[in-house]
């Protein structure tokens, strides 16, 4: 979840150039390697598999994934393995000490779990100093942990072995890391930072794309893991430092506050579109009930018959009027429930959906009215041209995420996703960067856990899952525009994953940020009803990163596909 800037724009662009030609010492440890086709943004081919498949972020993980399924492990060994080795490889994107939620289908007892390891902030009376507010307790690692207790196969070690090893060998630098690593040294405290300068710099400068990055230090880090559990990194030695180092940048925490986390097993959401049958994440997380409350008003429009939003101008003021109303709604009434109440039951009842609706209805525009400016003259032609950049508001700046789909040979299904958040400002230790989260949370009582839009899916048919998707950056929007191109539009997943995208109304204009592929009459249309477009390009990274399985209900063959605007790859056997 980043926001674009002037430094990353054109820190892409640099990375593009050293990697067409690298003028680093080839003798460097960081030397220069191949850059794969699979390590570029573009069209990504559906994979098929009779027995498992995989959709992470990036294809060395998918494949440390499938290798797990092929020696006999399951969905979540496969997904523990798969996380270690995302928090060195795709090091820009998440952290060790970062926050993880999902949801568990267990085959053997036709069982939906869903689980919560997202951060929350110190319980502010075990000390008088500093402010709590400005650390959030990580709970990917307690997550994982849990994961294994609970389905896990295999030995502990086992799960960070491969990523202990790639950290050592050196990470393939894609020019997507590049760009990313570049924006931070250029917006953040860490060019300050000592160790945060030599873990990035270790030659004096970023490592280039198209070369290897080792981090021997977070290696190390992973090996205390390895041995010493989860506890290593809560109570133990890198725990220790933390703390220390927390309160030294004026923040609230102790040992007992980090040896207190714990990761909460909860029912998932559920709730039905089009009479299909989808299983979400509930609160704390924001994104489920996002992603059921905008279906609950949608579902009252006949959204095939208007046309796709990308050529309808009024599919499209529908679904963005929809996001919006839902949007203000539930910003701030979903809360940690251990606090408050949330009702969601109300948000998802069919008679409040109608209300809803209705509201979005009887608030557009009068018929025949048009809201574009008396002086405009403007044409399809003209406004079909060179489209104005536009970037999604609301963003945490410096924060990334991964989303992982895994389905196995024993029919469980895995749908999670991983991301910082966790940690306080400025801190890096042994390699983990671990520098808080600006995201909203109770700072005293017992909900403390961060809210999150984040959310994992599942649709089911006689309750057992035949798809899953989920993206990282801000979910319900995307995963809703998604779920309307398979649902209403009977798009195939590839291409409902292809097909435009769009932001609504997140900030206090009302503005419509979308994708470029959208025809000149939506354009016309959007301004007719006062709604400023603001174009991101054909593809932006920053309206997600899809990652699907699915199961073809008459042979039983699995498919998967990644998104065509980052690096995944789905693959399977």
């Amino acid at each position: 979840m980043q926001t674009p800037t002037l430094a990353a724009a054109l820190g892409l662009l640099l990375a593009f150039q050293v990697a067409a030609g690298s003028s680093q010492d080839p003798a460097s440890p960081h030397s220069a390697a191949p850059v794969p086709s699979t390590l570029v943004p573009g069209p990504k081919q559906v994979a098929t598999g009779k027995q498992v498949m995989v959709a992470t972020q990036l294809p060395i993980v998918t494949e440390a994934a499938l290798r797990v399924l092929r020696e006999g492990g399951n969905a979540a060994d496969a997904a523990i393995t798969a996380t270690f080795l995302q928090h060195v490889n795709d090091y820009h994107q998440v952290s060790v000490f970062g926050a993880m939620s999902g949801l568990y289908y267990e085959a053997a007892t036709n069982r939906y779990y869903a689980f919560n390891a997202f951060s929350e902030r110190p319980d502010g009376s075990r000390t008088g100093k500093g402010d709590a507010s400005r650390v959030a307790i990580g709970g990917t690692v307690r997550g994982l942990e849990a994961l294994a207790k609970r389905f896990g196969t295999r030995s502990w070690s086992s799960y960070i072995d491969p990523a202990i090893k790639s950290a050592e060998e050196g990470v393939l630098v894609t020019s997507f890391m590049y760009g990313n690593n570049y924006n931070l040294f250029e917006s953040s405290e860490f060019q300050q930072h000592r160790e945060a300068r030599e873990f990035y710099m270790p030659d004096g400068h970023l490592v280039a794309a198209g070369h290897r990055w080792k981090m021997p230090e977070l290696a190390s880090t992973l090996r205390g893991i390895a041995a010493g559990g989860a506890d290593y990194l809560y109570t133990g030695a890198w725990g220790r430092k933390f703390v220390a180092e927390a309160e030294r940048r004026g923040g609230r925490i102790t040992l007992e506050d980090m040896a207190a986390y714990q990761v909460r097993w909860l029912e998932p959401l559920r709730f039905t579109y089009r009479g299909h049958e989808i299983v979400a994440e509930p609160p704390p997380n924001s994104g489920g009930m996002l992603v059921g409350y905008n279906l609950n008003l949608l579902e009252n429009f006949d959204l095939a018959a208007m046309g796709h939003y990308s050529k309808s101008p009024r599919a499209l003021e529908v679904m963005a009027r929809t996001f919006g109303r839902v949007e203000d709604e539930l910003r701030w009434t979903i809360q940690d429930p251990l606090s408050f109440q949330v009702p969601t039951s109300i948000w998802l009842s069919r008679e409040y959906g109608r209300v809803g609706a209705d509201i979005v209805k009887l608030t557009m525009r009068q018929p025949g009215v048009t809201l574009a400016p008396a002086s405009s003259t403007s044409t399809i032609a003209e406004l079909s041209g060179d489209p104005v950049p536009g970037m999604p508001a609301g963003q945490v700046p410096g924060i990334g995420s991964n989303h992982n789909v895994i389905a196995d040979a024993h029919g469980n299904w895995i749908t999670f996703l991983h991301t910082g958040h966790g940690g306080a400002p400025g801190v890096f230790i042994d390699g983990i960067r671990a520098t808080g989260s600006g995201v909203t949370s109770q700072s005293t009582g017992p909900g403390r856990r961060i809210i999150a839009a984040v959310t994992g899916l599942f649709v089911a048919k006689d309750g057992r899952p035949w798809l899953s998707l989920g993206t990282p950056g801000y979910p319900p929007q995307p995963l809703t525009e998604v779920l309307v191109n398979l649902l209403d539009f009977r798009m195939d997943p590839r291409t409902a994953a292809d097909a435009p995208r769009f932001w609504s109304f997140r900030g206090r204009e009302r503005i419509v940020e979308i994708e470029s592929r959208i025809a000149p009459e939506v354009r016309l249309g959007m301004k007719a009803a006062g709604i400023t477009i603001k174009e991101l390009g054909d593809y932006n990274w920053h309206t997600g990163s899809m990652q699907i399985v699915w199961r073809d209900a008459a042979t039983g063959e699995l498919s998967g596909v990644s998104d065509p605007r980052r690096l995944g790859l789905a693959a399977g056997f």
